[in-house]
């Protein structure tokens, strides 16, 4: 037994509450369970009760077993005063142990005789599951399509608002720079996973406002971001590489950029496939950005992938197709990020931007249109996504696929099953069963 159990119950009022009394003999009715509280202090504030013939307003905590009240130092807390129910899974003290500072006790009402013992079961048998394994998988069958669907809806939503949530912070942190907070986020992007941290670092280093004036000509473009980056602090014989330095020494001097430079150590290299090299990555973000300038614009006004995916998927200069390192030969020609990269790339870039506008400068059409361009793109393959393939989940588009990964990261993952629409229709329904078997038994 767990108290997020116990406090699910109560909120929801899932327990028998024929003949409801207190531990003390003192009848109760419930007239507002109040609202869980997440912070410190009791577990549910703003509570309405009638216990005999006075009505009582203020809190109720949560309990397993009612010696807990001592046992965690609550009656030494004056933040409980206004506790006026210990609602508790059994009651093991012969007395009532709880008082407020005024001497008078505090009513306990126990939930085990009260509770369905299949809905333990059912919630008990869901935790019992190991990590990484989804906790309802042997029984999420069991639930209507329509609440498997709303759930994933639900789940949609809060991955682009929780996405979109740190370009706001970037955006009030640069008055308001739309330009330069989505030229962060696709920067971020290009590192994908194992370099998404310096580059960016690197476009803080190297502000929009500086490249975009040089994405006309690749390769100063090129020169900016590989010389910001530490690439083109070493000398090279090669004559292209030359060329480079050549216009990132002006280029600095003209900006003040030689004491931005980063450390070429700052980027990850091991283990990795010579077409994923952040060098590359560096000149195909350079190609992608000389091919859309204004790249916030590009994105907002998006009413189609595909010009976007091919836009993203665009190959870097000839130099950078036959090298994976300055002056490292590749053993075959190396094109565009591939179309599971860009895949990734948009939707962790172009659907954050629509719905941080969208709470921005305000407008449900930008994320309308989000949820609407997601359905374009494919579903993803990984990890998370082939634990859901066997499941009657929708895995049908992007917007499925990202739905069922933050549902797996956020609820799944926690074992927040009683949060989940899924897990508490699983442990809801041996309540209905119950009454159904009483229903039947009565007649």
């Amino acid at each position: 037994m767990n108290e997020l159990f116990l406090a699910y119950l109560w909120q929801f009022q899932y327990f028998n509450k024929h003949n409801l009394q207190t531990e003390s003999g003192e009848s109760l009715v419930v007239i507002r369970p109040g609202i869980r509280n997440t912070y410190s202090g009791a577990d549910f504030t703003d509570a309405a009760l009638q216990i005999d013939t006075l009505q009582w307003f203020g809190q109720v905590e949560i309990h397993v077993r009612t010696s807990d009240w001592l046992r965690h130092g609550h009656q030494r807390n004056a933040a409980y005063e206004g506790v006026i129910l210990h609602v508790v899974w059994e009651h093991d003290t012969p007395e009532n142990p709880m008082r407020r500072s005024d001497g008078s006790f505090i009513p306990v009402l126990a939930l085990k005789q009260r509770t369905a013992p299949m809905m333990w079961e059912r919630y008990a048998r869901m935790l019992a599951q190991p990590l990484p394994e989804i906790a309802c998988a042997t029984q999420i069958h069991n639930v209507p399509a329509l609440t498997v669907i709303a759930m994933s809806d639900r789940m949609l939503v809060h991955r682009l608002h929780r996405k979109s949530a740190e370009v706001l912070e970037w955006l009030q942190s640069h008055n308001g720079d739309w330009q330069q907070a989505s030229y962060m986020l696709f920067m971020r992007n290009m590192g994908f996973k194992v370099n998404a941290a310096p580059m960016l670092e690197l476009s803080l280093s190297l502000p929009y406002t500086v490249l975009r004036k040089h994405l006309r000509e690749p390769l100063q473009a090129e020169a900016l971001l590989l010389g910001v980056a530490g690439w083109l602090a070493e000398p090279y014989a090669d004559a292209y590489l030359q060329q480079l330095q050549a216009e990132f020494r002006y280029l600095a001097h003209k900006y003040n950029l030689t004491d931005k430079v980063m450390q070429k150590q700052v980027w990850k290299t091991a283990r990795m496939r010579p077409a994923n090299f952040p060098v590359r990555r560096l000149a195909q973000t350079a190609a992608i950005l000389c091919h859309l300038p204004d790249l916030f614009t590009v994105f907002i006004e998006a009413t189609q992938v595909k010009p976007l995916l091919e836009a993203v998927n665009l190959p870097p200069t000839d130099y950078w197709q036959k090298h994976y390192l300055p002056e490292k030969a590749s053993e075959r020609c190396l094109g565009g990020l591939g179309d599971d990269s860009a895949n990734t790339l948009l939707i962790n870039t172009l659907f954050p931007l629509l719905v941080a506008y969208a709470q921005r400068e305000g407008g449900e059409e930008f994320i309308e249109r989000a949820m609407q361009l997601l359905t374009q793109l494919p579903p993803e393959t990984n990890h998370v996504t082939r634990r859901w393939g066997s499941l009657p989940i929708p895995l049908q588009t992007a917007a499925d696929t990202q739905a069922a990964i933050e549902l797996y990261n956020e609820f799944c993952t926690r074992r927040q099953c009683l949060q989940c629409s899924i897990g508490a229709y699983l442990v809801r329904e041996a309540v209905d069963k119950t009454s159904s078997a009483r229903l039947h038994l009565d007649k």
